[in-house]
């Protein structure tokens, strides 16, 4: 999106009721007629509306985002400030066609990302995003996506397939996130502190030091935290609490006029706990998912992250016409989160799930630019290896163990089994013996006494995988006329995995037979039950040449339209979350094809920008995410990969009129229409699904903007307001456990922020809310034991937060 500058630079970083609406309103209200009444000259340090231009390397090339041939969006660092964005979760509304996570949900080592409706699970380590993410151009990997917006200059997101330049895992497009370079030309550096409600504080600071006329170096810090949401009535931390540290340094050498080098490394604490894990059913303390209480039950329930970057790239330039390129990074993390997922302090319903990885990636590229009047070129190749650790926890206590075999053995009495009837209840003066008895008749395991009432024990899935990736390539743009480009470009990627599985002995101590599996059941691979322990080991290796066309046309001086196909490619990999993967194999790469017609534009004196896209895409194997079970009966339901095919047609549209120089107003919308055909599966509820043709549409989805400059008797003003709208759901293909009027509901969602600067640009202070109309709005209620146990949990939309904002430029 287009920034809100200062005149002299680009801009400066900077109660659940309706009073806090009221105050920013009046505040901005007061101020406009206050400079309506003076309406002195701007200064130097007013904000300034501008439809400019941005700068992008969607091509691996800096060039003017509305000449790119490619549907790409941007969000600025003014755009980061003026919607109090702290990551790549907070921006999506204002993109048409993505999506980060969901808009009620809040992890930060498992988030998702779709592009035009194509998204991947983001919990099996053996798999690959469909979103190819780049932080200063070194790759991120699945769990690494969430990096705080910290001196970030820009995130360019790039729609449909961008396989040719990007490679492996662009199948839907590609995220860009580039932070600010070390300058060599001038001392730098600011501090900014934001306050709120639930005891938010964010606190940031960034100084830039050039060294003698040959060396800058760069350092930011940023520090958050935030109280929780929800108070925790039972055990554990309180609901929605965050606590991060971010911190980066970049040194810049210019060792010559033609060579240039930059060494950056950045270092991320997180401890929090941000999945809500609110219980609605009938076993937790309310069945309100917005009441202000809840109660879970599991110790130590955290989301953790420690991570390190470092990367060294160089650019050289051989002559005007050739240049070269190079980034070499390494990037190491270790996750640990534990979940309570039945959200209620009932020990018959208790479940927890733990992630847990250690992993890390080296990642390199070179490549070379070519330029003249008539021909840009790009080729290069870029290698990978990444060794990724993952170990995933499903914790139960005797009593939750005990309600799943009730539910399975109960029957076999002439009992009818529901989620209300346990068998410690009905033979509870039963001694061992008779326990011991009912073991070996269900088949030697586990049948537990209630002696074993508060055992805690759980089943472990550990996986491990080493990844190599490769690929060259090549991109030509031709300049056939003064208004007509042509492109061409081909990328070769191979890939090559080795994955493997291992469970361990969960038996418990002082009882001769072990508890049947809820989840990772060795028996799945059909070895023999002396080696349902051993390491499970499977590789394979994958290639694909992918490539585009575009034909570029520049009808009027500020227009272009462009008629583009394109291919992109995502490697197979392995669904760690399941024994019977091994026995299924590797799933099959995503291949998608893409055919797309765009139009970029400045229209009506330059002062209506138009970005439209109508695109037709195939996707074949889309490696897809759903709550399955492994059969009917199964107690447990978990994400897994189910693959389908899809064929795509839609459109998407961002229009930003300058209706005068203090004023701009911004609307984007999207729509797409998708017939799909899963593979058969069996739902969160037992039940066989997917097998045939379905029609899955958008709803009515928009977000209207509004930035205004009004003159003001001292410094100057920018007030922003954006309305965000999604229509309800479509809940026809959904697994419903319970209603309420939270759920499939229209989502509105008002913001506003409110900025004045001084005249001479350094101090800024800013009033900001979001969710101004307190709406609240749920996710459809489910989980692993909703099933089952009757126990399901739901996450919300966050309500209103509001706070102030201060910044000073030294």
């Amino acid at each position: 999106m287009d920034s809100v500058l200062p005149a002299s630079a680009a801009i400066r970083r900077g109660c659940r009721s309706v009073p806090a609406f009221t105050l920013l309103s009046g505040l901005a209200l007061g101020l406009a007629s206050a400079g309506a009444l003076a309406q002195p000259p701007a200064d130097d340090g007013a904000y300034r509306l501008t439809l400019e231009e941005v700068l992008v390397t969607a091509q691996k090339r800096e060039e003017s985002r509305m000449t790119v041939p490619i549907a790409v969006n941007t969000f600025s660092e003014a755009d980061i400030l003026t919607t109090s964005a702290l990551d790549i979760a907070d921006i999506d509304d204002f993109m048409p066609g993505v999506r980060f996570g969901s808009v009620t949900s809040n992890q930060s080592t498992q988030l998702g990302v779709e592009i035009r409706g194509v998204s991947s699970p983001n919990i099996s380590s053996g798999q690959d995003p469909s979103v190819a993410t780049f932080y200063d151009n070194a790759y991120l990997p699945r769990a690494v996506t969430s990096i705080p917006f910290v001196d970030i200059e820009r995130i360019e997101v790039l729609k449909g397939p961008q396989g040719t330049l990007y490679g492996r895992n662009a199948t839907a497009g590609v995220v860009n996130m580039i932070p600010y370079a070390p300058a060599m030309d001038e001392f730098d550096a600011f501090a900014r502190a934001r306050v709120g409600n639930y005891g938010l504080l964010n606190v940031e600071g960034m100084v830039n030091i050039p060294v003698g006329d040959r060396v800058a170096i760069r350092a930011n810090v940023l520090d958050h935290a935030q109280d929780a949401i929800f108070d925790n009535r039972g055990i554990g931390d309180d609901l929605r609490e965050r606590n991060y540290s971010f911190g980066r340094l970049a040194i810049a050498v210019d060792l010559s006029e033609q060579t240039h080098l930059k060494l950056a490394g950045d270092i991320e604490k997180r401890e929090e706990n941000t999945s809500y894990s609110i219980g609605v059913s009938k076993y937790a303390l309310n069945t309100d998912p917005f009441a202000s209480d809840v109660e879970n039950d599991v110790p130590d329930r955290d989301e953790d992250r420690d991570m390190v970057g470092v990367s060294l790239q160089v650019d050289h330039a051989f002559s005007e016409q050739l240049s070269l390129f190079g980034i070499l990074s390494y990037r190491s993390w270790e996750t640990f989160n534990k979940q309570d997922e039945d959200g209620t302090a009932d020990p018959r319903r208790y479940l927890d799930t733990n992630n847990i990885e250690d992993s890390d990636i080296v990642y390199g590229e070179v490549r070379f630019n070519f330029t003249n009047d008539r021909f840009d070129v790009v080729a290069g190749a870029n290698y990978s290896v990444e060794e990724v650790y993952q170990r995933t926890d499903i914790g139960l206590l005797a009593y939750s163990y005990m309600q799943f075999l009730s539910l399975e053995l109960l029957p076999a009495f002439g009992i009818p089994a529901t989620p209300d009837v346990h068998a410690w209840d009905l033979f509870a003066d039963q001694g061992d013996d008779f326990w011991l008895g009912v073991s070996a008749l269900a088949g030697n395991i586990a049948v537990l006494p209630p002696s074993y009432a508060g055992t805690y024990f759980t089943e472990t899935m550990d996986n491990e995988g080493d990844f190599v990736n490769w690929g060259v390539f090549t991109d030509v743009t031709y300049q056939l006329s003064d208004a007509v480009r042509l492109i061409g470009g081909l990328r070769y990627s191979y890939d090559d995995k080795e994955y493997a599985w291992q469970t361990f002995d969960n038996s418990i101590a002082g009882w001769p037979f072990a508890p049947v599996r809820v989840a990772y059941d060795p028996a799945a691979t059909g070895a023999a039950p002396e080696d349902y322990f051993m390491r499970f080991e499977d590789s394979e290796d994958w290639s694909r040449t992918t490539g585009r066309a575009v034909v570029e046309w520049t009808f009027m001086e500020r227009a272009m339209t462009y008629l583009s196909y394109a291919t992109g490619y995502k490697s197979g990999g392995f669904d760690g979350q399941t024994f019977s993967s091994i026995v299924a194999g590797p799933f099959d790469p995503e291949d998608m094809t893409s055919i797309e017609l765009g139009l970029k534009g400045d229209f009506f004196g330059n002062r209506l920008r138009i970005e439209a896209a109508a695109f037709l895409q195939d996707l074949e194997n889309r490696q897809g995410a759903e709550s399955v079970k492994e059969g009917p009966d199964d107690p447990t339901a978990q994400v897994s990969v189910v693959s389908s095919d899809e064929e795509t047609r839609g459109w998407e549209l961002m229009a930003q009129w300058q209706v005068l120089d203090t004023l701009r107003l911004t609307g984007l919308t999207t729509w797409r229409d998708t017939e799909r055909v899963q593979d058969a599966f069996f739902n969160a509820q037992g039940e066989p699904d997917g097998g045939v043709k379905e029609t899955l549409d958008t709803q009515t989805d928009y977000t209207l903007r509004l930035d205004w400059t009004p003159a003001v008797p001292v410094g100057s003003l920018l007030v922003h307001v954006d309305y965000i709208y999604n229509d309800a759901q479509d809940d026809s293909q959904a697994v419903i456990f319970t209603e309420g009027p939270w759920y499939f509901q229209d989502r509105e969602l008002l913001n506003a922020r409110i900025a004045w600067t001084n005249a001479g640009d350094q101090l800024e202070l800013a009033l900001w809310g979001r969710n101004l109309l307190d709406k609240e709005y749920a996710s459809n209620p489910g989980g692993f034991v909703a099933d089952t146990l009757g126990a399901y949990t739901t996450n919300i939309q966050e309500p209103l937060t509001y706070g102030v904002e201060v910044r000073y430029n030294f």
